[in-house]
């Protein structure tokens, strides 16, 4: 009981898988499940026998308050049986139910651990999109960039030829000029 009230506090994840895998990993021995089944079918066996009693007491001939007003010794004595077989009831029942819930809290358990680790995994995943979005943004980005300044670089080229071509006239005029005075 005391590890179920530890594994249903609101711990992390990374505390509560170990804590479930070292509870899964005892109940999946044999031995363990055997030794719940046979504690589960003695506990049924004195549910089914305690709830027997009680209604023979209850519903019997000898269970008459007109017939024991006279003698209270003789109903507080069937009073008591028909006491300690309810108590037998509620206790067995008590058992059996838990049989049934714990289990059952386990396996929930079992699913919140694994819709947790789905979560991680799906946020993961969200965040490797997301950076995968950004990174193509900057590629597109710098794609942007190239191509600006290639056509900066034809720019420049053509700047540069004009250039060129300016000074290499100029000088030929210059040069051709001096070659005729020569």
């Amino acid at each position: 009981m005391v590890f179920l009230v530890i594994l249903v506090l609101p711990l992390a994840l990374r505390i509560r898988k170990p804590l479930f895998n070292a509870y899964n990993k005892i109940l999946e021995s044999r031995e363990v499940k055997t030794v719940i089944y046979v504690f589960g079918t003695l506990i049924a066996l004195l549910l089914i026998d305690s709830v027997k009693n009680t209604w023979k007491y209850k519903t019997g001939t000898s269970y008459n308050p007109k017939n024991y007003k006279s003698s209270y010794s003789y109903g507080s004595d069937i009073s008591v049986k028909i006491f300690y077989n309810q108590r037998n009831v509620y206790i067995a029942g008590a058992n059996l139910f838990l049989i049934i819930a714990i289990p059952t809290v386990f396996n929930i358990i079992k699913r919140l651990i694994k819709y947790q680790e789905l979560a991680i995994v799906k946020k993961s995943d969200e965040e490797i999109q997301k950076e995968i979005d950004e990174l193509k943004s900057q590629i597109s980005r710098a794609d942007k960039d190239i191509t600006a300044l290639k056509s900066q670089k034809k720019g420049l080229e053509r700047a540069y030829d004009e250039l060129g071509d300016k000074i290499n006239a100029k000088q030929s005029l210059n040069g051709t000029n001096d070659k005729k005075f020569n």
